[in-house]
C-alpha cells in the first residue's frame, strides 16, 4: 500500500474551515478510480512539548491510499493541481505544505 500524503500548516483559527474543506470538496477532488482510502489526520502532540496545544499553527494531513507508486504518480498528474486550486479558493494561495509518497511496510 502506498500513501500520497499532503501535510499543511494551518493557523489554529482556520482549523474548522480546513477540516470542512478536507472532508468535503477536497475529498471529492481527490477521488479517482485507483483511490483505495482517504483520511484526514493531525498531529495530536509532540512528546515533551507541554505547550504544543497552545501553538498558533496546526499540522493536518490528507492521505490518499493506493495500491502502487505508479497509481500515486498518476493521481499527482491528474488530481494534485485541482486539489491545490480548491485549497486556494478556501484558504488563499501559496499554502505552507509538503507532499510525500509513503510506503506501508
Amino acid at each position: 500500500m502506498y500513501i500520497f500524503n499532503i501535510t499543511y500548516v494551518i493557523p489554529s483559527k482556520r482549523k474548522d474551515s480546513f477540516i470542512e474543506w478536507a472532508k468535503g470538496e477536497a475529498h471529492l477532488v481527490a477521488t479517482s478510480d485507483n483511490l483505495r482510502d482517504y483520511k484526514i489526520v493531525t498531529v495530536a502532540a509532540i512528546p515533551g512539548d507541554k505547550d504544543f496545544a497552545k501553538q498558533d499553527e496546526k499540522n493536518f494531513s490528507i492521505q490518499m491510499h493506493f495500491d502502487s507508486i505508479s497509481d500515486c504518480r498518476k493521481w499527482n498528474e491528474t488530481n494534485f493541481t485541482t486539489l491545490m486550486e480548491s485549497y486556494a479558493k478556501w484558504h488563499g494561495p501559496n499554502p505552507l505544505f509538503f507532499a510525500t509518497i509513503l510506503k506501508e511496510l
